[in-house]
């Protein structure tokens, strides 16, 4: 008995070597690089499917596994395999969304309550653009097109008879959180021709608490079946080619029945295609026509080589940083999903008009994600945009957030407003900025219908800015909204941002209306609120509509419960009061006066990491993106190398436990990526707080065909401090970068020369506040 399963071990590992080794002899070294399965565990919620950049096609497995908690991106290390379908979303928390338009393979399994065990729980393989998983009687691949799949299932089971089930009632549940659950509708799925089938699933509830939505769908084999039968709930009917369904949370499908004497090698392939407007049309989305899987992983690949990585040469002997630098450039390309002649409530005349969706959401993306495409992809970037003005023009509001073709949720303020003025100071083309302008004052002045939110029921979440009439009442929101400090400070940097376009696209007396209201944060800060254990006073404070600042439960180290009904989202009143770096200026005049403001900064900084304080800051969501790098704004720019190495070092790691945090559609990523760039972006401007770079040489392709060098002379784990630094060859005494020195139509060359002592080499001016307005 022991020589039996040593021996079906070592088959089993031979089986598994063998899949994979098809995928690591073929493709380019390139993929060596990227991990993955990076974040998919602990709260990192990634998705660890295949997809194309920005595509709407992502398939992946779904799997139930009682130890892992809810799988928001279908994924778990072990359990059971429930589907393979063709849709879902990354890094994303809430709930789960989609894992939609199912199969599953199977032999003699009972096929009620069907989930495939793998063989182990390391038997799951990735790389870009093929999946491989091995369970005990079939070896499962997959591989993505922008809007369709191709599948690979390989039998070694002596059963003559395999068979493939098509769930159209499957979808990804939150067992932790029913009341975000999604539930099945309705749908239908019936044989098409001897090979194939086509149906439709209609989907409610979720994050954003989508009304009902449909995705349409068309499946092909490359064998005729020899029979098909159907399922509803428990019960089966053998000989029967479709089957409906309009009672909710009902199972209902059909399972192919396949001789496998007829296959090559137990091999079955099927190819699926995806739509929200028809059968036909996603039959038509189909990009495979011949059944080559190879063909089809390696145009994949070549995808996202030429949109990606090959925008990048990097020169360093850490491979481990190399890794970690493609893995996280990875993860930023994966939402939102472009799916542009796929909205089904748009009129006929804007069906192919720029669309996408999947916004997941702008809250979190807006700080550093959507600036890092807009300088690596600003076809991309321009594309998105575009998507956001249409959404406003045929559905009233641009998303804050939004999926399944319907906006919601909006976490604090309208964002996409700064998403706007960074793709309009750094110059993305074909974009419509009056129309752009439009959809920005539509969200500064117009409160949106009001939808019920168990949540927040003070106001919709859905789109706009729910707590408006407070902001242009009082200048400010008070408690009578929930979150009330996080709306205050989204508001200004959204009003700041309607100021940037202002400025050229409407009038003077807009502008200063606009970059007026933006200054409207100050109206929380309280000078003579204090903290506990912090020998300094000044903060932000909820304010009640009579203008009396709240003090019977405040405390700026604490946000409560930091989610819906609070004063603030995700962060602590101390944490919100960073995030204004389009006036650092007035922030740091509030901390006290000209001699003494820069000591008292640089404590509160301290204060806010274990580095020099305590854990105040959370670097897993997003108010704090910004937050290390903020000592070049008094020019100790030293310190914020510092810290932003000690954050990199100790909360991100490679691995599939190497995120924080939630992913957030990539927005985690993004911030890895400009860090090990040495730089961070401050949205909706042209500035860039420079850092130091984790790489010794790195050079992008920008898509002009101009390159961006970035050079770190003497780099090494203790040389990470700037002692002198040039740009474009000429001598630098600033510590921010200007967008178009850099970044501009000629590309730029940034060349550090580091050391392993603090320097304060910066000179120049410190970096602008913009925004900057006395009130």
């Amino acid at each position: 008995m022991t020589t039996f399963i040593l021996s079906l071990s070592v088959l089993l590992f031979f089986h598994i070597t063998i899949i994979h080794s098809l995928y690591t002899s073929n493709y380019d070294p390139i993929f060596n690089q990227i991990d993955l399965f990076y974040g998919t565990l602990d709260g990192g919620h990634m998705f660890p499917g295949i997809t194309l950049p920005f595509g709407m096609a992502k398939i992946g497995v779904d799997c139930l596994d009682a130890t892992f908690g809810d799988a928001y991106s279908g994924y778990a290390p072990g359990g059971l395999i429930t589907g393979i379908s063709m849709m879902h979303e990354s890094g994303t928390g809430g709930s789960p969304e989609y894992g939609v338009v199912s199969q599953l393979p199977f032999t003699s399994e009972p096929w009620q309550n069907l989930g495939l065990r793998r063989i182990n729980d390391n038997s799951d393989e990735a790389v870009v653009g093929v999946y491989s998983v091995s369970t005990p009687n079939i070896d499962i691949q997959f591989t993505s097109g922008e809007r369709s799949g191709l599948f690979k299932y390989i039998y070694h089971d002596d059963d003559d008879t395999v068979k493939v089930m098509v769930n159209a009632s499957h979808h990804l549940e939150g067992p932790g959180r029913p009341w975000w659950n999604q539930h099945f509708v309705n749908g239908s799925v019936e044989t098409k021709d001897e090979n194939g089938y086509v149906g439709y699933t209609t989907i409610s509830g979720g994050w954003g608490q989508q009304d009902p939505w449909t995705v349409y769908f068309c499946g092909e084999f490359n064998h005729d079946f020899k029979n098909v039968g159907s399922f509803k709930q428990d019960d089966y009917e053998s000989d029967s080619s479709e089957v409906s369904s309009t009672t909710q949370d009902e199972s209902i499908g059909l399972i192919f029945e396949f001789d496998q004497n007829d296959l090559n090698n137990g091999e079955l392939l099927s190819r699926v295609g995806i739509s929200f407007i028809s059968t036909d049309q996603a039959c038509s989305n189909i990009e495979d026509k011949n059944f080559d899987f190879d063909a089809m992983v390696q145009q994949n690949q070549q995808n996202w080589k030429n949109e990606v990585f090959d925008k990048f040469e990097i020169e360093d002997q850490n491979q481990t940083l190399v890794n970690q630098f493609y893995t996280n450039l990875y993860g930023c390309h994966l939402l939102p999903s472009n799916r542009t002649g796929e909205n089904p409530n748009w009129p006929e005349s804007a069906k192919n008009d720029i669309y996408y969706d999947d916004f997941f959401t702008i809250w979190d993306t807006f700080r550093s994600l959507n600036p890092l495409i807009n300088v690596i992809n600003p076809t991309r970037g321009s594309e998105i945009i575009q998507a956001l003005i249409n959404i406003y023009q045929y559905e009233g509001y641009a998303p804050d957030g939004r999926s399944a073709n319907q906006n919601g949720k909006v976490q604090g303020g309208t964002n996409s407003d700064i998403l706007m003025a960074d793709a309009y100071v750094k110059k993305l083309p074909n974009i419509d900025w009056s129309l752009a302008y439009q959809a920005m004052v539509k969200n500064a002045e117009v409160a949106p219908p009001y939808k019920y939110d168990s949540f927040a029921p003070d106001a919709s979440t859905k789109e706009g800015r729910g707590a408006l009439p407070d902001w242009l009442e009082y200048g400010y929101i008070t408690r009578n909204y929930t979150r009330s400090v996080t709306r205050t400070v989204e508001y200004s940097y959204n009003d700041f941002a309607l100021s940037v376009l202002a400025k050229d696209v409407s009038t003077q007396d807009d502008y200063e209306q606009y970059l007026k209201r933006s200054a409207n944060w100050q109206n929380l800060w309280n000078f003579n609120a204090t903290a506990k254990n912090l020998n300094y006073t000044g903060f932000l404070q909820p304010r009640n509509a009579d203008g009396s600042f709240n003090s019977s439960t405040y405390d700026p180290l604490s946000c409560f419960g930091c989610y819906w009904g609070d004063d603030e989202y995700e962060g602590k009143p101390i944490e919100y009061g960073w995030s204004v770096p389009f006036d650092m200026e007035t922030l740091i005049s509030f901390y006290g006066d000209d001699a003494d403001a820069d000591d008292v900064f640089i404590q509160r900084l301290n204060d806010m990491y274990p580095l020099h304080g305590s854990k105040i800051a959370d670097v897993g969501n997003e108010p704090s993106f910004g937050t290390p790098f903020y000592y070049n704004y008094i020019n100790q720019q030293y310190r914020s190398v510092e810290l932003v190495r000690y954050i990199m070092n100790t909360y991100f790691k490679p691995g599939a436990s190497g995120l924080p945090g939630n992913s957030d559609a990539g927005a985690m990523q993004s911030w890895v990526v400009f860090s090990m760039l040495g730089l961070y972006p401050i949205s909706g401007t042209t500035t860039y707080l420079i850092a130091s770079p984790f790489l010794s040489k790195i050079t992008i392709t920008l898509e002009n065909g101009a390159t961006v060098q970035i050079k770190a002379n003497n780099l090494s784990n203790e040389n990470i401090y700037v002692q002198s630094l040039k740009i474009n060859g000429e001598d630098w005494k600033q510590n921010w970068v200007d967008h178009d020195t850099i970044f501009g139509a000629n590309g730029g060359d940034l060349e550090f020369e580091l050391g392993d002592a603090p320097q304060i080499w910066e000179t120049g001016e410190r970096p602008p506040s913009p925004g900057h307005f006395d009130k």
